[in-house]
């Protein structure tokens, strides 16, 4: 399961860029105005590096405070369509200084849609072409509105043969009307983790028509599961189902993803569970930004490092609770894999959860690996 984006509780508007129906009907590019994109240069690094902003953390972290300088991509998170097709947008979501500081960087600002939480209303707008339309046309007026470099879908989850169908056609429809704009919008995808979710994903056919497919490499563990273990461990170990980093990577070669599309993730967050230790039954699981696990650290948990799983966890001073998370070492071991491996960068979830003292600890980490000959 993905349980990285909470779900937003505040209530939504339906942004609609004019008249309701002046819009539904437009043709974008027709009488339309859009606010003029800068042209960026192609990303400033090998490797991409797309860090999730959530909308309602402006108060905890401004446009300011981002480090733009460790990023290529910015997913602004989260819009998404009603039942209908209507563009769902939340009051504090439209933030022009963040595309304006993001652009001066020469990093792209993409739309994100869904999360956990806000997909109820893919499935009925995805199974009507009408409703597609609508939702198309709304979503690609508002981008070229706003200056959005992309746009990004997290449908979590397609769940079942006909939301198969209605994906595949969704996102055709939709890379039809992005790549026509000048330059041409990128189209990514957050993907589920394995084989269970990406069972209903046609990726054969539809890697084409994304620039990346961004896999969720994290909340392997967590409430949902009746044992303790790593939130995004790069190896699988002790025969644990619950799967990796590792895991996936393969399963996306499998399912015939070209290495240059295969974007995998890093939480700067972990999970803690109640119980005797790691791959034990547990009882309760909890979510901790980074910035709160350096908080424990300095108050009797005690660090360990797991050789197998190449990640880290806590032990509570109780000895009864552990808590998995990425830190600098582990998320150096993941740069290099993936260095190894030849995929195209990483997603994070998300930039201003590993904020100490105003500064990023592992956003920086993530760069330097990924951009340095040596990896140091």
């Amino acid at each position: 399961m993905h349980f990285k984006k909470h779900s937003y509780v505040f209530s939504a508007l339906v942004l609609i860029l004019a008249l309701a129906g002046w819009l539904s009907g437009q043709k974008a590019g027709r009488d339309f105005k859009p606010k003029q994109r800068p042209q960026l240069k192609e990303d400033k690094a090998d490797k991409v590096i797309i860090g999730y902003y959530p909308s309602d953390k402006r108060s905890v972290v401004d446009y300011r405070q981002i480090e733009f300088g460790y990023l290529t991509h910015l997913a602004e998170a989260f819009a998404w369509p009603d039942s209908e097709g209507n563009l769902i947008v939340s009051p504090d979501f439209i933030y022009p200084e963040l595309l304006a500081a993001a652009h001066q960087k020469g990093v792209k600002v993409i739309l994100s849609l869904g999360g956990w939480g806000n997909c109820a209303g893919f499935p009925p707008m995805a199974a009507s072409a009408e409703k597609r339309s609508r939702f198309i046309s709304q979503l690609l007026n508002f981008c070229l509105l706003h200056g959005y470099d992309g746009v990004d879908l997290d449908w979590e989850f397609v769940s079942n043969e006909e939301e198969r169908e209605n994906f595949s056609a969704l996102v055709k429809e939709l890379n039809d009307v992005l790549k026509v704009q000048t330059p041409p919008l990128l189209l990514t995808m957050a993907a589920p983790a394995g084989s269970y979710w990406g069972r209903w994903i046609n990726y054969e056919e539809l890697h084409p028509y994304f620039d990346y497919i961004s896999f969720m490499t994290y909340d392997f563990h967590g409430p949902w599961t009746d044992h303790a273990g790593h939130n995004s461990p790069l190896y699988n170990c002790l025969n644990d189902t619950c799967g990796s980093v590792d895991d996936t990577f393969s399963y996306a070669l499998i399912r015939g993803i070209p290495l240059k599309k295969i974007v995998l993730g890093i939480p700067f967050y972990g999970r803690s569970f109640d119980g005797d230790g790691l791959y034990k039954p547990a009882t309760n699981s909890q979510y901790y930004n980074y910035s709160d696990i350096k908080k424990l650290l300095s108050s009797g948990w005690k660090y360990n490092w797991d050789d197998c799983a190449q990640v880290p966890y806590l032990v509570s001073p109780t000895k009864k609770t552990v808590l998995s998370f990425d830190d600098r070492k582990s998320i150096f071991k993941k740069g290099r894999y993936l260095l190894d491996k030849g995929a195209a960068g990483f997603i994070i979830w998300e930039i201003t959860a590993d904020q100490v003292n105003g500064r990023s600890e592992l956003l920086p980490v993530v760069y330097q690996v990924l951009n340095s000959q040596t990896g140091k």
